[in-house]
Order: C-alpha cells, then sequence, then structure tokens
C-alpha cells in the first residue's frame, strides 16, 4: 500500500468511527459490549407501550459514552445507538440530527445540561428518541429565557423533540424551563416509571399526538398547564399509574380528546385553587373573586376535550375553575376524590356517570352538573353555594339515581333538573337552603320517586315533592315557624315506634321523606323538637323525647302537611354551560 492510499485509508476509518456523534473538536468515546442478554421489566396492562419504551440496562447494549465537560460546542447525534452522556456541559445543546428510520437512545449518567440560546436537549430529527436515568442518577435539564428559534418557531421546551420521544428510568431528573415548556413532543410523548421535576413558564409536560404515562412520580410547577396534549384529533391522554403533584395557573391535566385514568394518586392546585369559602348566603356569580365565566382562560383541575373515564386512584384537587371537566362525558368507576372548586366540583356537557367510589366535593359553586345524570353507587358528598347537583343543558336534561349514598349540602337548590329527576334506589339525603329563593328539590318535569330512601329539608317557599305518579310513597310537611337546626323531626307509627327522620344543620321550614317504610293507610305521628341518637348527616336512625306535630294517614302517593310549595315552578338552573374555555 503505498503512501497516499494509506492516508485516505486512515481518513475514512477515522470519518466512519465519528459519525454517529459530531463535534468541531473530537469526542471522548468508548464503546463497550456485552453479550448478557437485555432485561426489561413490564409494568403496564396497555399495548400503547412497545418493547423499547421500558427501561433497560443499558450495559447490555453497544454503547457510545460522551464527556460532557470536555465539550466545548454542541453534541451532535446524527446515527441510531446508545450514548451515554456523563458530567456538565455548560452553554450547549445535546442535538438528535439522525434518519427519519433511526432509534436514538441518550442515557444521562448524572448529567447536568445548560444550554445557553436554545433547547438544551433538541431532537430535530429521528424515528423515536428513547431517554433513560439509570436508577440512583440524579441528572438537571437547564435552559434560559431566550430561544433562537427557526422559521417554525421552534424549539419551544427545554426537552424538545420532534419526532416520538419516551423517558424511562427511577433516575431524577429535573427540568428548568425558563423559556416556555418543560417537555415537549410534536409527536408521540410517553414517560415510563420516571421521577421528574418540572418547573416551566409555559406548560410543563406537553404532547401533541398522545401522552402515555405509566408509574412514576412527577412534581410539577407551571405557569400555564400541567400535562398536556394538543392534538384535537389525535391527542389522547392515559394516565395508568404514578404519583403527580400538580401546580398550574391553568390547567392541572388537560387532554385535547380522550382522557383515561386507570389509577395514581394526584394532588392539583390550579389558577390558584378555590378562593371562595362556602357561604350561608347564595352568591351568585358574579360576586366570585377575579372569577368571570367568559374569560379565555382555563384553569380546572382535569379535562378532556372529549369522554373521560375514571377507572380508579386517589385524588385531591384545588381548582380556581371546575376541578373535573369533559366537554362531553364523564365516567367514574371507582376512586377517592376531594374536590375544591370556584364553579363546579364536576361537569360534564354531557354525560355524568358515577358507579362507585367516595367522592368528597368539599367546596364548589354547584357540586355536579351535566344534561345527564346517573349516579349507580358509592359514597357521594356535595357542598355548594348554589345548586348541588344540577341537570341542566341543551336537550332533555335528567337525573337518575339507581344506587349509593349521595349527600348533598347546598344554599340554592339542593337537586335540580331542568327536566325529569328518577330514583330507582340508593339513599339521597338534601340539606337544602333557609331562604326562600330555592329548594332543597327543583325540576320542571316530573320526579318519580320508585325506590330507595329520600331526605329533603329546606325553607317552605320554593319547596316540592316528588310526584304523584311515583311507585313509593312520600311525606312532605310545610310549616309557618321555623323548625330548629339541631333538633331531629321524625316520624312514628300507631305503636310509637321510630320510623325515619331528619336532624337538619340550618333552621328549615320544609321536610319531604320517601321510604318503603312509609306504607300506604298507615297512620303516623310526625314528632319535632326531639333528640337524635343516632344520625347519618341529616338522616336520623333513631329518635326520641319529640313533640307530636299532627298525624297523618298516607292516602295517597304523596301526603302533605301544610302548604303545598311551589308545585311545578319554573327551574331555578343555570343556563347551559358547554363549550367553555
Amino acid at each position: 500500500m503505498n503512501y497516499r492510499t494509506k492516508k485516505t485509508f486512515l481518513c475514512i476509518m477515522m470519518i466512519l468511527c465519528l459519525s454517529g456523534c459530531t463535534q468541531s473538536q473530537e469526542a471522548t468515546t468508548k464503546k463497550t459490549t456485552s453479550a448478557t442478554k437485555e432485561t426489561t421489566t413490564k409494568k403496564s396492562s396497555l399495548d400503547v407501550f412497545k418493547e423499547n419504551d421500558y427501561y433497560s440496562d443499558y450495559q447490555t447494549e453497544e454503547t457510545t459514552t460522551i464527556a460532557l465537560s470536555s465539550q466545548t460546542t454542541d453534541v451532535k447525534i446524527t446515527s441510531a445507538g446508545c450514548y451515554v452522556l456523563e458530567g456538565s456541559l455548560q452553554k450547549h445543546s445535546i442535538i438528535v440530527d439522525a434518519k427519519e428510520n433511526d432509534v436514538v437512545r441518550i442515557v444521562l449518567q448524572n448529567a447536568s445540561i445548560q444550554s445557553a440560546s436554545t433547547a438544551p436537549i433538541y431532537v430535530k430529527k429521528a424515528k423515536k428518541v428513547i431517554l433513560s436515568l439509570p436508577q440512583g442518577t440524579k441528572n438537571s435539564i437547564t435552559d434560559t429565557d431566550s430561544y433562537e428559534v427557526n422559521i417554525d418557531k421552534e424549539p419551544t421546551a427545554a426537552i424538545f423533540s420532534k419526532a416520538d420521544l419516551t423517558i424511562n428510568g427511577s433516575g431524577e431528573l429535573q427540568v428548568n424551563a425558563s423559556y416556555k415548556n418543560g417537555i415537549q413532543s410534536k409527536d408521540k410523548l410517553k414517560l415510563l416509571d420516571a421521577n421528574l421535576q418540572i418547573s416551566a413558564a409555559n406548560d410543563a409536560v406537553k404532547g401533541k399526538d398522545a401522552l402515555y404515562i405509566c408509574d412514576g412520580t412527577y412534581t410539577i410547577k407551571a405557569n400555564k398547564d400541567g400535562i398536556v396534549t394538543t392534538n384535537q384529533e389525535k391527542g389522547a391522554m392515559i394516565l395508568e399509574k404514578g404519583t403527580f403533584h400538580i401546580t398550574a395557573k391553568q390547567d392541572g391535566i388537560q387532554a385535547a380528546t380522550t382522557l383515561r385514568i386507570l389509577n395514581g394518586t394526584y394532588t392539583i392546585v390550579s389558577g390558584e385553587g378555590s378562593v371562595n369559602e362556602v357561604a350561608q348566603n347564595q352568591q351568585p356569580w358574579g360576586d366570585f373573586k377575579d372569577h368571570e365565566e367568559t374569560d379565555e382562560k382555563s384553569s380546572k383541575g382535569m379535562k378532556s376535550g372529549k369522554a373521560m373515564l375514571i377507572e380508579n386512584g386517589s385524588f385531591s384537587i384545588n381548582a380556581h375553575d371546575d376541578a373535573i371537566h369533559s366537554n362531553t362525558t364523564i365516567q367514574i368507576k371507582k376512586g377517592t376524590f376531594t374536590l375544591k372548586s370556584d364553579d363546579d366540583g364536576i361537569h360534564a356537557d354531557q354525560k355524568l356517570t358515577i358507579e362507585d367510589g367516595t367522592l368528597q366535593v368539599k367546596q364548589s359553586y354547584e357540586g355536579l352538573e351535566a344534561l345527564h345524570i346517573v349516579i349507580k353507587g358509592g359514597k357521594i358528598s356535595v357542598c355548594a353555594s348554589d345548586d348541588g347537583i344540577n341537570a341542566a343543558g341543551e336537550g332533555n336534561p335528567v337525573l337518575e339515581i339507581f344506587g349509593g349514598y349521595t349527600y348533598v349540602d347546598a344554599y340554592g337548590d339542593g337537586v335540580d333538573s331542568n327536566q325529569d329527576i328518577v330514583m330507582e334506589d340508593g339513599m339521597l339525603l338534601i340539606m337544602g337552603p333557609d331562604t326562600g329563593g330555592n329548594g332543597a328539590l327543583d325540576y320542571d318535569g316530573r320526579f318519580q320517586m320508585n325506590g330507595g330512601t329520600l331526605i329533603a329539608l329546606g325553607s317552605s317557599g320554593m319547596a316540592m315533592a316528588p310526584s304523584s305518579d311515583s311507585k313509593q310513597n312520600s311525606v312532605m310537611l310545610n310549616v309557618d315557624a321555623s323548625l330548629a337546626a339541631g333538633k331531629a323531626i321524625y316520624l312514628e307509627d300507631a305503636d310509637g315506634k321510630f320510623v325515619i327522620g331528619a336532624v337538619p344543620t340550618r333552621t328549615i321550614q320544609s321536610i319531604v321523606i320517601s321510604s318503603s317504610d312509609i306504607k300506604k293507610n298507615a297512620v303516623y305521628q310526625i314528632m319535632t323538637n326531639g333528640t337524635a341518637n343516632k344520625k347519618r348527616d341529616i338522616m336520623a336512625t333513631n329518635a326520641t323525647n319529640g313533640d307530636k306535630l299532627t298525624s297523618l294517614t298516607i292516602e295517597e302517593t304523596i301526603t302533605t302537611y301544610g302548604n303545598s310549595g311551589m308545585m311545578g315552578k319554573p327551574s331555578g338552573g343555570m343556563p347551559p354551560r358547554g363549550g367553555r374555555p
């Protein structure tokens, strides 16, 4: 081999060695290969995660290790492979510009990357990029508040990818995003068993076509949305499990299309949380601090553009807007919920279905609101400054109750339907208003009380009882003098045996009771000012020492004492509010 040929050969070999990772000066790299079989741990029950989405030991792969501390310019990755980044890179970025079919894995091994004028990690082109965080490592990504962007005004995040992006591994990753978003993919974004702390000037975690999260711990602080998808045709979000602490000035979690939550623990504060305590006097919308319904900025706890399905989980949500909101439907199968809101506790434009779980709306303007509300089971407690449960919207509003335990404490209408109410089973306890402008029950069509237990307490001026075509008997009492808070009102049978009763938490003038224990043609003594020996919320399960008000014989489905209230009055419900931001 002559000198010229030998020189050419050496040049070609050098180019090939450095072609996967190019820089202005020679990279400090090494390649290791192990024959150990790659191991993966599958944790998801879903098929949205592929084999290489799960964390695997990178030491079982052929890797290229890059010592970041020795780099004086951007690190550019231009081909498929596994790249291990160690040390600190200051004022520069990791840029992936590979082929369209290349899969690039980047392992952060106690890496710190701080850019000067663009995204610290910028994926321009690849089929997929996998960012791995080995257990026990501590990594950080920090950008600046000003970027040099291209004609598309990109990049827009500290970790920005135009390809599918997966982040896996239980190592720590701190993302400090001063420009705009924390982590963003213009395609699919997947997070598996990650340990992320993100502070973002705009959105913290942002996917376009889809966002899937399985396990991990996520602590998020965002000046806009916490976790969000944007594609209004494809932008589904699935949260399988994990622990989430989200503080967002706008929506905590927002899915452009469907949102499915299988499990997990969620602590969310959106829009700086609820700022209004539920007061004794009803507050119209305009009296709520800094909260206009026409405001374009949405500050909901969790929101979906299409259907929302919650299968299980623990949720603590404090929201300035709706705590949980869907532009279409919400289905809750199970879970534990503690909600505070300056608007609705839970709002669905079309249908809200609650099958099971423990749900507390501790503070709200309206507790539960949808065109069609179905309660099949669970334990529900609602506190509202206006309507507790409101079936309203364009169409045929209806509230259906088939089971469960529901307690409503409301200063507006306790339970309001702009059309019908049907109750087949379960327990519905309503502590309604003590002023005459609203009632414990309010409906425009019919209330078919066919089974279960109903106790509705409140003022008498707008009081309503179930419809006369109900299958189960009801008693409605309206008195002129107020009945005192804390004193039991109850029914005794002809033998003086306690049947059913109530203990109001405010002074009232009206009580409606329906139970299968109220028999036709039976005679009952109505007792007031009694002592409740046992009670559950406003329902007395035993009471004594009452004063006899009157005796009633149950001759009709609805038996009344005193004035008949406002049967058939116009609805006092809120107008439809579908399509809010």
